[in-house]
């Protein structure tokens, strides 16, 4: 069973289009869900699963380190 969702797409458009303008993400609670809407021109690209994963391929110190103690690399 469906039902029509308590925000209209014009709603819906409106707030995307000032998440945009503010660079922001916009999050809607109706009732006890929370809808985040997330413009395209800030959304992050999916990463690929790579197992041949090189440190440059990181953008952060913490996001190699954390890569490192998951997969067990680093050879200590």
């Amino acid at each position: 069973m469906t039902r029509a969702l308590a925000l209209s797409q014009r709603q819906a458009q409106t707030l995307l289009r000032a998440a945009e303008a503010e660079r922001g993400i916009v999050e809607v609670k109706i009732g006890s869900a929370v809808f985040r809407l997330i413009p395209a021109s800030i959304a992050q690209a999916p990463k690929a699963v790579d197992d041949d994963v090189s440190p440059e391929a990181f953008d952060t110190l913490d996001e190699y380190l954390a890569w490192r103690d998951r997969s067990g690399a680093g050879g200590a």
